[in-house]
């Protein structure tokens, strides 16, 4: 009997038919949702042209979807009753992605409605409102799923509560930013001394506030109530690095650039247009270090892995944006300094370059940390990303120099416009490009000398260390692959302070007591004289 059930549920037969059976569940609600919505439209006066087309396809989404979902909703609900059918990660990501659906196309209708109401132009209503009704309900329905004590996802079942957070902290985002562009731009017209007719300067952010008010409500509930805030590892992780350091990082870091460069603009006497930009670009730089700052506090409480690789991202952006300003400031320096340069002299390109390459290396230096020893194996894989990048980016800008080249030989229209002038920006970013390159191809180097003399420092038959301990284990780590010249792989403990470690003595003492067969340990540590290991594999002799 079991071996039956086995090969009843696994294989690939079973996921395919998960999978098409919820991509059409998910169809046939998203048309008995649309069908509803335009019904509520019309009974609220809604669809005044072609009423009579508009009722007629809702009727048929309501009437021809509708029953189709409840049947095959009612099929699929004995069969989650089965746990090969509730642990299926089709299930987790249906769930979450028709959890997601329902929850931006509600809340974006309620909220645009009430910002239309804020500033006095309510229009069209109706659609609006229907959508948030009948999407809403959708939402209540995957939400109660969702925490089902029977039917409720056990694989990515965090995943409806991760995409619910960082979908409200993304509208807050940006309906923050928005408010204080508008409130900036109504400031640099005040101090132009501008006349100010029509809608009042506060309209404007008085619009945001509903998007703003929204998007923190939806985050709250699932940061605080659904309790994402707490979650640690995996996906969780993931959406933090990208979310909270990767781009609140790199909205700030280009934000500052564009209005430092705007300002010495001004300052060099190319006047007020040069201001223009500031408004979006300051909001964007205040509201992602507002992002980025409140998640460094809750990267302080994730584990080590986890905080260096928001470190090597930041790396990322600073060498990115450092790498990217030599680049422009080796195109200025070749550039003509009369020539205009898309409305830009070269001067102005020369600050533009200079900026990004000052802001780059302000955040790349403390990020980095050149100065300071590294675990080697740490940083392989950023190493490895940057050689990716570097040589995509040095191949782009090779064939753009080759067409180039070939362009100004072959074509005679373009004898006249000089090569130098055609090949200086590809140039300018190959030269940037390979520096860095260069540079990070020693710190391989570097590092692959070093793990090659940990290797023949221990020439012992271990090769692997399992370690199983909580709170911060970095230095425990760099200390295990010294004494043992083994691959050490962490598992952390979630959710269990940190104890003091072992010192280095007590440490090579416990190490001494394992056999000289033995290949594959796991060592446990409950304190600084707690330590157990366990032999996991030995080799054949």
């Amino acid at each position: 009997m079991s071996a039956t059930t086995v090969q009843r549920t696994g294989g690939a037969l079973p996921t395919v038919r998960r999978i098409t059976v919820y991509v059409l569940l998910f169809a046939l609600v998203s048309l008995t949702a649309a069908g509803t919505s335009g019904l509520i439209a019309i009974v609220l006066g809604g669809s005044t042209e072609n009423r009579g087309s508009a009722l007629a396809q809702s009727l048929a989404f309501v009437l021809v979807a509708g029953p189709l979902s409840w049947l095959l909703w009612r099929s699929l609900a004995k069969r989650l009753l089965e746990p090969a059918e509730h642990t299926a990660p089709a299930w987790g990501l249906y769930v979450a992605a028709l959890y997601t659906a329902a929850l931006i196309v509600a809340s974006i209708s309620l909220l645009s409605v009430l910002a239309d109401v804020i500033t006095g132009h309510p229009g069209p209503w109706q659609e609006r409102v229907g959508l948030a009704l009948a999407w809403g309900a959708v939402w209540w329905w995957q939400a109660r799923l969702w925490h089902h004590p029977r039917r409720a996802p056990q694989t990515l079942a965090t995943l409806p509560g991760i995409l619910g957070n960082w979908y409200g902290l993304a509208l807050a985002w940006g309906a923050l930013a928005a408010a204080l562009a508008s409130l900036f731009t109504a400031a640099i017209a005040s101090l132009a001394s501008a006349a100010a007719f029509g809608t009042p300067w506060f309209t404007a952010p008085l619009a945001q506030l509903p998007w703003l008010a929204g998007g923190l409500l939806i985050w709250w509930w699932h940061f605080a109530r659904e309790r994402v805030g707490v979650l640690r590892g995996g996906f969780a992780d993931v959406a933090l690095v990208v979310g909270g350091v990767l781009v609140a990082a790199a909205a700030t870091l280009g934000g500052c650039g564009v209005t430092i460069h705007a300002l010495l603009r001004f300052a060099f006497g190319s006047g007020m247009p040069a201001l223009q930009v500031i408004p979006a670009a300051l909001a964007t730089a205040l509201s992602g270090a507002l992002v980025w700052a409140f998640h460094h506090k809750v990267l302080r409480e994730s584990l080590a892995p986890v905080r260096t690789a928001a470190r090597l991202v930041l790396s990322g952006i600073g060498l990115a944006a450092a790498a990217s300003g030599l680049g422009i400031v080796i195109n200025a320096a070749l550039a003509g300094s009369s020539r205009q340069l898309s409305g830009y002299t070269a001067g102005d390109l020369l600050l533009a370059g200079l900026v990004s390459l000052v802001l780059g290396a302000a955040l790349w230096v403390p990020a980095w940390r050149p100065d300071r020893a590294a675990d080697p194996r740490g940083r392989r894989v950023y190493l490895v990303a940057v050689f990716g990048i570097s040589a995509a980016v040095a191949l782009v800008a090779l064939l753009v120099i080759g067409f180039r080249i070939f362009e100004h030989l072959f074509d005679a229209a373009n004898a006249d416009s000089g090569l130098l002038e055609s090949v200086r920006a590809p140039l300018g970013l190959l030269v940037a490009t390979v520096l860095a390159a260069g540079y990070h191809f020693i710190i391989w180097g570097g590092d692959r000398a070093v793990l090659d003399t940990e290797i023949s420092e221990h020439p012992g038959t271990l090769e692997s260390l399992v370690l199983v301990a909580g709170g911060d284990t970095a230095g425990l780590r760099q200390l295990l692959v010294r004494l043992t010249g083994a691959r050490v792989e962490v598992m952390a403990v979630a959710g269990v302070p940190g104890v003091p470690p072992p010192d280095e003595a007590a440490l090579a003492s416990a190490l001494a007591g394992i056999g000289p067969a033995a290949r594959r340990v796991m060592l446990l540590i409950d304190g600084p004289t707690e330590l157990r290991i366990i032999e996991l594999e030995q080799s054949s002799r």
